[in-house]
């Protein structure tokens, strides 16, 4: 079957668009937009209010590409040299974090069909080593219609679907996901990382919290996906308290709503990459509920040294850093168990992006 003949899109719903925003501005200061974000709202609405969501894991220059939702050919396929002989010896070296630093040095001059099978054999080593369900196991999707896709082995892939597998992979060190029944994500994107976990755990229930308009693009995503298991923004807007029987749902919720679900709790708790586009403020308020409702444990992606500042209000970054001090205060419940280098095949890890796990005390 041709690539094209799999493509699916995404359905527009610009009522659930509206709701959504309306909902937002009514929020709490505490779970709208902050400052970083601000500025991406601005050019974003008016994007998805005009574009909609056709071909978005395709469209260049889009405020898409911030938050991880599209998958585009990278810039640059420059071929300094022949690098199979040089990779196939990378391979042999067991040792993930060498394999990510020739990565770093040799990117602008490998071949794209080599760089691609680099990714791949990365994420498979890395996943081994990590005790996780192999990445043999999973496969991209073409919902959404993305460009950098390709086959290995027979199966479709994209380089995005690798790092949120390196993120699953790094957690299976610590805790065994077919003992997990619920994961919380604030801060999910496009819904990728959900997507990865579901198809290799899809029993797990998943509660998904985040701010308008990446909400939308992330219910629109996972219904396309998996359309028996999201439960819509549209019910869960009204919930008090959350169903008992929930195996494999994925509950959409506005950021908005986390003060009202007083029965709230699951297993793990995500946040990856978004808690530091955040003011320390708007983070310890979130993990005041973290910190009472997570059972067992909690993993975070993060500079842990903090986000660019910006120079003023309403300019590009954040106007407070959140660091790893302000996460320790936050997760007072919660045992530091480790902080890693973060392994980003998609990003090269060109900023200094850290892995932590953390588990409740006394567990």
């Amino acid at each position: 079957m041709r690539k094209e003949e799999c493509v699916t899109q995404v359905n527009d719903d610009s009522e659930l668009l509206e709701l959504m925003m309306e909902d937002t501005r009514s929020a709490p200061d505490l779970y709208k937009p902050t400052n970083y974000w601000l500025n991406y709202e601005k050019r974003f609405l008016p994007e998805l209010r005009s574009l909609g969501l056709r071909d978005f894991r395709r469209r260049k220059n889009s405020i898409l590409y911030s938050f991880g939702a599209t998958d585009l050919l990278p810039k640059s396929q420059r071929i300094d040299k022949p690098v199979s002989k040089i990779i196939r010896a990378m391979l042999r070296v067991r040792k993930i974090e060498n394999l990510c630093k020739i990565i770093q040095r040799t990117i602008s001059g490998v071949d794209l069909k080599d760089l691609r099978l680099l990714y791949y054999e990365l994420a498979k080593l890395y996943g081994e080593k990590k005790g996780a369900k192999s990445i043999r196991e999973l496969e991209a999707s073409l919902v959404g219609n993305p460009e950098d896709v390709f086959f290995v082995d027979g199966r479709l892939y994209t380089r995005s679907l690798f790092s949120y597998y390196c993120q699953y992979a790094y957690c299976c060190k610590y805790v065994d996901f077919d003992s997990v029944d619920s994961i919380m994500e604030i801060g999910s994107g496009s819904g990728k990382q959900i997507e990865v976990i579901k198809r290799l755990h899809p029993n797990i229930c998943f509660y998904v919290f985040e701010i308008s308009p990446q909400l939308y693009v992330c219910e629109q995503y996972l219904s396309a996906l998996f359309p028996d298991s999201v439960i819509s923004y549209r019910q869960t807007r009204k919930m008090k308290i959350v169903p008992k029987q929930h195996e494999g749902k994925i509950f959409i919720f506005g950021d908005w709503k986390l003060p009202e679900l007083a029965d709230l709790n699951y297993t793990l708790f995500w946040n990856s990459a978004s808690f530091q586009e955040m003011e320390p403020d708007v983070v310890l308020n979130y993990l005041k509920y973290v910190n009472r409702q997570a059972k067992k444990h909690v993993f975070l992606a993060e500079l842990m040294e903090g986000k660019n500042l910006a120079n003023k209000k309403g300019e590009h970054g954040v106007l407070e850093k959140t660091t790893l001090e302000h996460y320790k205060k936050g997760l007072s419940n919660f045992q530091l168990r480790d902080l890693s280098r973060a392994i980003l095949p998609l990003y090269a890890s060109r900023e200094p992006y850290i892995f932590s796990f953390w588990s409740r005390k006394g567990n």
